[in-house]
Formats: structure tokens, sequence, C-alpha cells
């Protein structure tokens, strides 16, 4: 998209408005989201001649969409093409279960976490941080997390790889588009992915113009980069939101000899896994599962997760709710304070 969407500032000790809170979806919003998870720079005309509407209202319905912050259409990638050297999954136990929804709207206030998860198991909460470097990652737990009146402890997961993302979960069967593969981008193929990150629609040419190369450069490297599954141009939102999706995080061991890689690879080919992350810590991967029912859900891990070869012991978090922000590239931002682009978004409304 080329017009910026306009978002309303959040004051930082009210709760943030949720994904999904201003709208109802329709049947045809839940069409057009389909195709833009698909293809994030898919036409409104291709859009609409599939559909059978005209080309104003799958524009009209997609601008409501991005203005509501129903959706972002943006390039998923690695966190290291976006600057980030550092991620890790905080697993935190709190006080009392009734100061949960307070700590975690707290967690998620901090510029460095991106992804907070409220599940009252073992662990309250989970809190994913993307640091710049490990002084950064440091700071954050010593004065940002751990300062948050009610949590009494803190066990960190920090990822040797992002190993797997798959956000396109409006189809969550076998013929859904690949997911993004952890790798190593080029200077300016980093460039071109944060330029894609901050407006998935933007025309190639004024990409092209902001990074001083030629409209048919950006295109072949952007080809390149889907094909390879180094990035994904896509619309994301909450799963959670549309309120027929139950999610968790699976966190499994290995038995010695097997490579974590290898069950990585193997759990990143089910359709209902939409992240996996190898991290260090008393568990080796963990694994986040899209589905539709906690039915499926125990479907899924007695059929599909616990019969992967090197499985040992798996641990399921189911989640209560779900915080994130949008990752932006480091250079998009000034991390020291917040902007309209730290937008919080919950399945709750305040």
């Amino acid at each position: 998209m080329a017009k910026r969407t306009r978002t309303r500032k959040v004051k930082a000790d009210t709760p943030a408005p949720g994904l999904l809170n201003s709208l109802t979806l329709t049947d045809l919003d839940r069409k057009i989201i389909r195709h833009l998870q698909q293809d994030g720079r898919r036409t409104f005309v291709a859009i609409a001649n599939d559909i059978g509407v005209t080309e104003k209202t799958v524009r009209a319905h997609a601008r409501a969409l991005l203005d509501q912050q129903i959706i972002q259409i943006t390039a998923l990638t690695s966190p290291a093409a976006l600057g980030y050297s550092v991620s890790a999954l905080a697993a935190i136990s709190i006080d009392s279960p009734a100061a949960g929804t307070r700590i975690a709207d707290a967690l998620a206030r901090i510029e460095t976490i991106d992804y907070v998860v409220l599940t009252y198991s073992r662990y309250a909460i989970f809190a994913e941080i993307i640091a710049r470097d490990l002084p950064e990652l440091q700071t954050t737990i010593e004065t940002r997390i751990g300062t948050i009146q009610g949590i009494i402890g803190i066990e960190l997961f920090p990822y040797f790889s992002l190993h797997y993302q798959q956000a396109h979960i409006m189809d969550t069967g076998p013929a859904r588009s690949g997911g993004v593969r952890d790798a190593e981008l080029s200077d300016i193929d980093k460039a071109i992915a944060a330029e894609l990150n901050i407006d998935g629609r933007i025309s190639f040419a004024t990409v092209g113009g902001n990074l001083g190369i030629s409209e048919n450069q950006v295109r072949q490297r952007v080809q390149s980069m889907l094909s390879a599954r180094e990035i994904n141009i896509m619309a994301i939102l909450n799963p959670l939101k549309l309120l027929n999706f139950t999610m968790a995080w699976v966190a499994i061991k290995i038995s010695a000899p097997t490579r974590l890689t290898d069950v990585a690879d193997a759990l990143s080919m089910l359709p209902s896994v939409s992240y996996v992350a190898i991290c260090a810590g008393r568990f080796d991967i963990f694994v986040e599962v899209v589905c539709t029912s906690q039915a499926e859900l125990l479907e899924i891990l007695e059929t599909h997760i616990r019969t992967v070869d090197g499985i040992r012991e798996t641990e399921v978090f189911i989640y209560a709710n779900l915080h994130y922000k949008r990752l932006l590239p480091v250079h998009a931002k000034d991390r020291s304070r917040p902007s309209d682009n730290d937008r919080v978004h919950s399945i709750y409304e305040p």
C-alpha cells in the first residue's frame, strides 16, 4: 500500500486496543484476508475477479481492514534480517493468577518484547524478546522485566535459531503457502526486506529509489527471496481474534543423539505448526501450534508431534491471551520511546 495507515496513539498506562476489536469480519472480509495471506501484493482487481465482486468493493474492505489494524501487510522474515541479533523466550512465574493480565500488559509495553502469551500453567506467561545484542537482552531482563511487580521468576530460553515461521492461518491445511526459513541474507536483500517489512505493498520502484537500485533489481531480488523462502509478503493477523482458533506452545525435549535440526525440519512440515524455535535451556525446541479446537490440538499432539523420531518429552501451554506488536526494522524506529507502530494487539477489549 502506498499510503501509510493512521493509528490512534495509546497512552502508556491504558490497555491497548486489541486487534479485531473495531470491525466485525464478514464472509467477504475473510475471503479478502485469505487472498492477502496467500499473496500480500495481489492486486485488488485479481481478488475481485476471483471473489466475484467489484474492485471498488475489495479496495474499500481492504482499506477498512488495514485502517482498523485488523490486518497488516508485511514481509515476514528473520529478525536478523531486520537488524536483531539476539532472540529468546522468557518463561515467567508470577505471585498470583489475579495479576496475570496486568503483568502481561506491562510486558507487552516493553520495546524489546514483541510477543506475550498468558497461559496460567507451569509458567504463567511467555514473552519473546527480540534484541539488537546481548547487552540489550540483559538490560531487558534486569531493568524492565525484573522490575515488574508480581513477577517472581524468569527462565530464559535463548534461541539458537528461529527455524521456521508461518503466519498463514486462514487455511491450516497442506495447501497453504510455505513458511519462512532462517537464512543469512545479503546486505541488499536485508535492505529490501526491511522496506517491505514496513509496507508490504510499497512499489518496487519506490523501494529501488530509496535504496539507489533499479526497480528491476528489486523485483528480481524479491522473487529470489520468495523462492528461497527467506521472506513471505502477506497479511498478518491475530488468530485468536477469529474466535474459532486454539493456540499453544509445545515445549519439546529431544533424545540424544538425534539432531535438533532434523526434528525441527520434521515439525516445520506439519500444517498446524506456525513457529519453530531451537533453543538453549531445559527444552530443546519450542513449537507454536494453531488449530481450530482443543480436540484438534490433542489429535495433532498424539498423531503428529509426539510420533516424530527423536522426541522424548513434550509439555503443552495453551494460550489464554495473546499480545503482540509488529516487529519493525531497527532503523525504522527509535526504540527508546513508544510510537504508533508499537501498538499492542491482544484478544480482549480493555
